[in-house]
């Protein structure tokens, strides 16, 4: 063989090889298990975006808390139930008069901190809360005072809140007691047929929950913790669901 066939020769056999190599290599990548894409390697563009659930601020005394834990209490309970996010500011022994300047209180020793009325309260939340549905549960610690006094501090709480926030729907939750639920603590519906008309009541929802068939004759004794006052938790219970009921029934024939 001539020196110049050799070198074609092993010229041809060296191509061979690297072609060989090139095919089995090109095999290897296309049956070779590819890296898992991680979560975080998809657009963010493309995930679903959860919309927020509607916010709702309860503004109350210690039976619309009725729990150490603010989501354990009827008015949490309640929120959860019809879809709604809790904000809970509620504070022992205030109303729309209770807790105000006439008779302000410390209502926590340790942090000094002392209450405020409904009306009070609603100038600090709107610089925090921007809620779709602002709920007022009070008026239970307000008997002491005349009707005619209260009257004009709910007047007044309910101008602040449509203030604070116009496009939010407001509910007033009409005061009772599960200890006697038939008692309308002196606010009876002449009350607030007249509330109701005001002006600042414009659009406002009131509810009676606990006026409920559920409580009619019934004895709510086992319902009410030991200080013979407070719901217990399954008063608390029947409590949220009370409320749920009466907030479904004003949601549908107002079309919320």
């Amino acid at each position: 063989m001539s020196a110049r066939g050799f070198v074609r020769r092993h010229i041809f056999l060296l191509s061979s090889v690297v072609l060989a190599v090139v095919i089995v290599a090109g095999s290897a990548l296309l049956v070779w298990p590819r890296e898992p894409v991680s979560d975080a390697q998809v657009e963010r563009s493309s995930l679903p975006v959860a919309a927020s659930p509607p916010a709702a601020l309860f503004i109350g005394d210690s039976f619309t808390a009725t729990a150490d834990l603010g989501e354990m209490s009827y008015a949490c309970m309640a929120a959860t139930e019809m879809g709604w996010k809790c904000d809970l500011a509620a504070l022992p022994g205030t109303g729309y008069f209770s807790g105000g300047s006439a008779n302000r209180f410390v209502v926590n020793p340790y942090t000094g901190q002392r209450t405020t009325s409904y009306s009070e309260r609603i100038t600090e939340l709107a610089t925090t809360n921007r809620p779709d549905y602002v709920v007022l549960d009070g008026g239970r610690n307000d008997v002491f005072a005349p009707a005619s006094v209260v009257y004009g501090e709910m007047v007044n709480t309910l101008a602040r809140a449509r203030e604070a926030w116009p496009d939010a729907q407001i509910v007033l939750v009409r005061p009772r007691e599960l200890v006697r639920p038939a008692d309308d603590l002196g606010y009876d519906d002449a009350f607030f047929a007249r509330l109701g008309a005001e002006p600042a009541a414009r659009g406002v929802v009131f509810v009676d929950p606990l006026a409920d068939p559920r409580f009619e004759r019934a004895d709510t004794s086992q319902l009410v913790g030991a200080d013979g006052r407070h719901p217990n938790q399954e008063g608390t219970d029947e409590m949220g669901a009370a409320l749920v009921t009466a907030l479904t029934a004003a949601a549908t024939a107002a079309k919320w």
